[in-house]
């Protein structure tokens, strides 16, 4: 017997599901016609799996990206560090987008500055694919370390989500997490910030004088990474707070060329 929409969003909300209608109208649009299918998409749903996983897709700044399982998906909070990026992304600019998950920061910046070179790095290889399959040029590495010589110097914007929950915390996160997630995803050292520290201090190497630096965080972190990134050379710090006062990320502007360190 057909499940009826109503009956699906009522069974998606007592487990607790936020979204239950949404969820439901994405399940029923991937299953078609096919009950033994969605029932199986419902069964992974009520599990914990990401919706993503299950449909193929997400929304993100307002474009479709494939997202394929085992692929990080990229959250809503994330959409401001992609849209201040790409408001400091000339128009005939150089990006990079770090730890580029499925590719949805640097997709965002490609389709808001078309004219603008955007590059992306990933350490994981399945997310690497997930990437290209969304139209990133994505070299796979570690943090920045694959980038290519030509780029070191001329870069306007780097931005990206690294890791940043500190590893105490990492089992404050909800349960299902790493259910199917893993903790790579998330893990940003013992303050969250080991990952962060990385990229300010490697990005010195990729920015133009006056490049700006974009990085998500969260909690106190902005405050707490603020003096490091003033001994490496950063200037203008500020934070960036969402419509709710949650503090989302972090900018910074590299005044100069490498500073010691």
């Amino acid at each position: 017997m057909p499940v009826e929409r109503n009956e699906l969003v009522e069974l998606l909300a007592r487990a607790g599901f936020l979204s239950a209608p949404e969820d439901a109208a994405a399940l029923l649009a991937r299953a078609g016609a096919d009950d033994a299918l969605l029932g199986r998409l419902v069964d992974r749903r009520l599990a914990g799996e990401p919706l993503a996983w299950l449909v193929g897709f997400t929304v993100f700044c307002g474009h479709t990206i494939v997202i394929e399982p085992g692929v990080y998906v990229p959250r809503e909070q994330t959409e401001l560090v992609a849209g201040r990026a790409i408001g400091l992304l000339p128009a005939d600019g150089v990006a990079v987008d770090v730890a580029t998950g499925s590719g949805a920061v640097a997709m965002a910046l490609a389709r808001a500055r078309p004219d603008a070179l955007v590059l992306a790095t990933e350490l994981d290889p399945t997310s690497a694919a997930c990437a290209r399959a969304n139209g990133v040029v994505v070299y796979q590495g570690d943090l920045l370390d694959p980038l290519p010589a030509t780029a070191e110097g001329l870069v306007d914007v780097i931005c990206g989500s690294v890791p940043y929950v500190p590893t105490p915390a990492l089992g404050l996160l909800q349960r299902d997490t790493f259910r199917f997630e893993a903790p790579l995803a998330y893990d940003g050292g013992p303050d969250g910030l080991g990952l962060l520290r990385r990229v300010a201090f490697d990005a010195r190497q990729w920015l133009r004088p006056g490049g700006a630096l974009v990085l998500e965080l969260g909690g106190d972190q902005a405050r707490a990474l603020a003096g490091d990134l003033a001994t490496l050379g950063y200037t203008a710090i500020d934070t960036l707070v969402d419509s709710d006062g949650d503090v989302r990320g972090v900018e910074a502007r590299f005044a100069s060329g490498l500073t010691p360190g």
